[in-house]
């Protein structure tokens, strides 16, 4: 008897939205265009301009955008994403968020509103900015969590904090800006790249004590209670039981470091085999190969607007591949009925504060779900290290795409990165499916990366894209796809 795969829903932090990739999404679901409504309702009370302009109408990353997108887009992006995958049955036996990613996952596990959330969201942004804090910023370095640390003391200056633990070589300081310029500076005799990240202060920082007082009292009134979904917490560095563990959390959430790299060890040792990133971008999903061994499957779900069209189907063929899911009334609907996976146990929730209204999904049941046989590896992003084809631009295109023997070339690269096999296996007219056990789910991935990467539409509803099963099949595709745009 197979084993089961258990499977983690990722919800990223601020700067996971795509300037209108949401459209596609809301259309069929009017579930997902309230929860639009519901937080730019939120965010005209802090007096921000709403989000859903940018998330929903034709848009590209040059238009205008302000804070309330920084802070509040990734947010409505996390949610929309989870309830297309609730729609169509993906399991999510666990839920971990990444920085204010923790306060989606919140919402989806039923421990606050979408509303509330929002308003939690604003007020930690609005106690960061009435902190008085001197001028600070976060930075990113590639290198290891020990030698950041080692560098930082090299620094000395107090300001600085490891705040941010991504993985073996993604590691995040936050400081005054002085003391991070020194640091860049040291970084980079040493060879070790550093990128400014565009978040406008240090979060995650001690610095930060008296701005979490503030946001404490501003949300005590704020009704939460116990997960009623498993939540593991990379800044409480476990899983999360009552509502004071909400409250804790919340708490802590400016001043704590995220220990992601721990998280995902932690749920990979608790069996978790599936990970799937529900925002935009590929940000948490890059990471999961990084950290863990071979057998973890990362999914990204909508990393451009090109592949807005097939997030569905996409959903789609993880359910069919790893099993039935929770079914949960809307996100904003309360009073919806509780159920727990079968041969589970629930999680406790006697504790709950009075008043809240909030709603969850449940879960139907859990069911085997498919393991890879031998010679089919699971991750879905390429590995570590690995080649990636530079995007094509019009001037190297001819008639759209690259000539036939370039094209090839990238199709056989992306099935060769997909499977972690080298490019020279993937012939032109090798079976994918039959020759190189390629699963419908890897298939679907690389399709949708070779979509976002030419630029192309989607295929019509009735184009099947298992019956393309070559490499010059499936560059035969693209071009139609070209042609008809």
């Amino acid at each position: 008897m197979r084993e089961m795969t258990k499977s983690v829903w990722m919800f990223p932090g601020p700067s996971s939205h795509v300037a209108g990739a949401l459209g596609q999404l809301t259309e069929c679901g009017a579930t997902r265009t309230a929860i639009l409504d519901a937080v730019d309702t939120v965010a005209a009370e802090y007096g921000w301009e709403p989000v859903s302009p940018l998330l929903l109408r034709s848009a590209d990353e040059a238009s205008p955008q302000h804070m309330g997108h920084l802070w509040l887009g990734f947010f409505v992006t996390s949610l929309v994403l989870a309830e297309v995958l609730t729609d169509a049955g993906v399991p999510g036996d666990t839920l971990v968020g990444h920085s204010g990613g923790e306060v989606t996952a919140m919402v989806v596990a039923g421990c606050m509103t979408v509303e509330d959330a929002a308003r939690v969201l604003c007020e930690r942004t609005r106690a960061v900015d009435e902190s008085g804090l001197p001028p600070s910023a976060m930075v990113a370095l590639n290198a290891p969590a020990f030698r950041v640390s080692l560098l930082c003391e090299a620094v000395a200056d107090g300001t600085l904090a490891v705040s941010v633990d991504n993985g073996p070589d993604q590691v995040v300081v936050s400081g005054l800006i002085p003391a991070l310029e020194k640091l860049e500076a040291l970084a980079s005799a040493l060879g070790i790249r550093t990128h400014r990240l565009k978040i406008p202060s240090a979060y995650h920082n001690l610095m930060l004590g008296a701005a979490a007082r503030h946001f404490t009292d501003r949300i005590r009134h704020i009704p939460v209670r116990a997960p009623r979904r498993p939540v593991y917490s990379p800044q409480l560095q476990r899983m999360m039981a009552g509502p004071d563990d909400v409250r804790k959390l919340l708490a802590g959430t400016l001043v704590l470091p995220v220990r992601y790299r721990e998280a995902l060890h932690a749920l990979y040792d608790d069996g978790a085999r599936l990970f799937v990133e529900c925002g935009a971008r590929q940000v948490l999903t890059d990471l999961v190969p990084q950290c863990l061994p071979r057998a973890a499957e990362a999914v990204p779900l909508l990393t451009g607007r090109a592949q807005a069209q097939l997030v569905a189907q996409l959903a789609r063929t993880l359910a069919a591949e790893h099993g039935t899911g929770w079914e949960m009334g809307s996100l904003l609907d309360p009073g919806t009925s509780r159920g727990t996976p079968a041969g589970s146990t629930p999680v406790p929730d006697a504790d709950q504060t009075a008043g809240q209204t909030g709603s969850l999904r449940e879960p139907l049941s859990a069911t085997r779900a498919r393991t890879p046989g031998p010679g089919r590896p699971a991750v879905l992003t390429p590995p570590v290290g690995a080649a990636v084809s530079p995007p094509v631009t019009a001037e190297a295109r001819s008639d759209d795409l690259p000539a036939e023997a370039e094209l090839r070339d990238r199709v056989r690269a992306a099935y060769a990165q997909a499977l972690r096999f080298p490019t020279d296996m993937v012939e032109d007219d090798t079976e994918l499916e039959g020759e190189l056990g390629i699963s419908s789910l890897q298939r679907t991935s690389v399709f949708v990366t070779l979509l976002n990467s030419f630029e192309l539409p989607s295929p019509e509803e009735n184009v099947q894209i298992f019956k393309y099963r070559t490499v010059a099949e499936m560059a035969g595709l693209l071009r139609k796809l070209a042609a008809a745009r």
